[in-house]
């Protein structure tokens, strides 16, 4: 009955510590304008290499999309 107890201490303490980290991470990176944030997704997509045909511009756009979403915008 004590080892139950104990684990259950345990566990809350590792998720209120784990979610106070968390907050103050968030709290200290700062949120990157729209424009800088195309600006890093460009690059990223550029370093990738997606160009050329149809498909592949269909690929770029998808994954320039959940870039945009990374640094919290929709295009």
């Amino acid at each position: 009955m004590k080892l139950g107890y104990i684990s259950l201490v345990v566990a809350a303490a590792f998720v209120v510590s784990s979610g106070l980290a968390e907050t103050a991470f968030a709290a200290k990176t700062k949120k990157l304008t729209y424009e800088q944030a195309w600006e890093a997704c460009k690059k990223e997509m550029d370093k990738m290499g997606v160009f050329g045909t149809s498909t592949q511009a269909n690929e770029r756009h998808t994954r320039g999309a959940g870039c945009m979403k990374k640094y919290g915008y929709k295009i």
